[in-house]
């Protein structure tokens, strides 16, 4: 699978591209079907972190399972092989190597789940607010689980504001949970991304973007796989912890991430 030339251009010009079927109904259904079983409790994650819904008490929680909110860390494709097919899946690759080249680490592996009702927003923000790495444009690749509407809480882009560079980020209730703290545009200049389960948006790093709350009765489960050029390099001697990668195609280098 390769991006068309149209498909391309919209990318480098609105900072992100949505291509349809990439993961197979099989595909989908073992990555739920992996999440589900993590969720209640039936695997034990030992190199990734679960986070649940803040505001929610979880004995008082009667839909499936815990209120997670995402499982998080490179570890998910170290640790477990559903997740490690996704972030080797062939066209996902093939496709961000057409955006970054052949060399390729894995920056991010996460489930997000909003469940059904008490899924909370997830604010303005940028991925790369999170990653002081240079070049700034790593791939975020956002793969819909299940049907993803406005009212369950669908990604929700900025176009064309990726050129605008780092925004200023401010955190909220905890380190990684931050928002864009000024800006000039608000949700009515966002471009609202229905997809489908199986659908992957191609999201440049920069492309400032949020999710409103799942009022709905039904989950919006997507999976995120991120990734950079291997000769990206941090910007800071303060290295995040929540930083990671895994060697993906092509070369590795010397110093670099």
């Amino acid at each position: 699978m390769a991006l068309s030339d149209e498909q391309m251009q919209q990318y480098q010009r609105e900072g992100y591209v949505v291509v349809e079927d990439v993961l197979s109904a099989t595909e989908v259904t073992e990555v739920k079907d992996r999440l589900r079983e993590y969720v209640r409790g039936e695997r034990e994650e030992t190199e990734f972190d679960r986070m649940l819904e803040p505001s929610i008490d979880a004995e008082e929680f009667d839909h499936e399972g815990q209120p997670v909110r995402k499982f998080e860390g490179v570890g998910m494709a170290r640790e477990d092989e559903v997740f490690r097919e996704l972030a080797y899946h062939d066209d996902i690759v093939e496709v961000v190597s057409q955006l970054q080249g052949p060399n390729l680490k894995l920056l991010r592996c996460a489930g997000m789940l909003k469940p059904p009702g008490v899924g909370t927003a997830k604010k303005f923000h940028q991925d790369a607010a999170y990653y002081p790495i240079h070049p700034m444009d790593h791939v975020t690749v956002w793969v819909a689980l299940d049907e993803s509407k406005t009212e369950n809480g669908c990604m929700q882009v900025v176009p064309k504001a990726h050129t605008d560079g780092l925004l200023e980020h401010e955190a909220m209730e905890y380190d990684t949970d931050i928002t864009i703290n000024s800006r000039d545009y608000d949700e009515s200049d966002t471009v609202a991304l229905p997809m489908e389960p199986g659908d992957a948006l191609f999201q440049h790093c920069l492309a400032p973007h949020y999710t409103a709350p799942n009022e709905s009765d039904r989950w919006r489960r997507a999976m995120i796989v991120a990734y950079m050029r291997s000769r990206s390099r941090f910007t800071t001697d303060n290295r995040p912890e929540w930083v990671d990668n895994l060697h993906i195609a092509g070369e590795e280098f010397p110093g670099c991430v």
